[in-house]
């Protein structure tokens, strides 16, 4: 005969009952649980994530093709080094990102500018020196063009940039 296994004794509690008793540590945690599911869950079906979703990556490909021409322009009609390219092109790229991130994507004017600003470099520097260190490695490893580089090492690096934007910079 088989045995059903034992369930925890509070998974049938509504969770507004729960929040007025002293629980155990394991029903705590699986009530956390729960909540971050719902939240995940409620994030994934709202409507206005999606299309903060499309326009962070609308803001993103404008800034990718301004790094990608920024840095063909300082690398080969200016001869700047490769670095020296690379910074600057980063730069142009991220001033950018950061006003169209904060008036259009996110629509996060309520905060002071510079605070937001100061976030937003900080992570983007962070990213940068990702993004720098793929581009050295696939330069030396691949003899691909530079510019080929550039754009697989931003490519790459995106995903952590998108993250710690949208949830430390613009807290959206």
């Amino acid at each position: 005969m088989l045995e059903t296994p034992p369930t925890d004794k509070f998974d049938n509690v509504p969770d507004d009952l729960t929040s007025t008793l002293e629980l155990p540590a394991s029903a705590q945690a699986t009530s956390r649980m729960r909540s971050m599911y719902r939240s995940a869950m409620y994030e994934v079906r709202h409507p206005e994530n999606h299309k903060q979703a499309v326009r962070f990556l609308c803001v993103g490909a404008s800034g990718y093709t301004i790094n990608l021409v920024s840095f063909w322009v300082c690398f080969h009609p200016l001869g700047f080094v490769s670095i020296g390219a690379f910074v600057t092109a980063f730069l142009i790229s991220s001033t950018n990102n950061f006003f169209w991130n904060r008036h259009w994507t996110f629509a996060a004017k309520e905060e002071h500018p510079v605070s937001q600003g100061v976030r937003f470099f900080a992570v983007s520097l962070g990213v940068f020196f990702l993004s720098l260190g793929i581009y050295t490695l696939l330069g030396h490893l691949t003899g691909l063009d530079k510019t080929v580089c550039d754009g697989m090492a931003w490519a790459i690096a995106t995903p952590v940039s998108f993250l710690a934007q949208k949830l430390w910079t613009f807290k959206a």
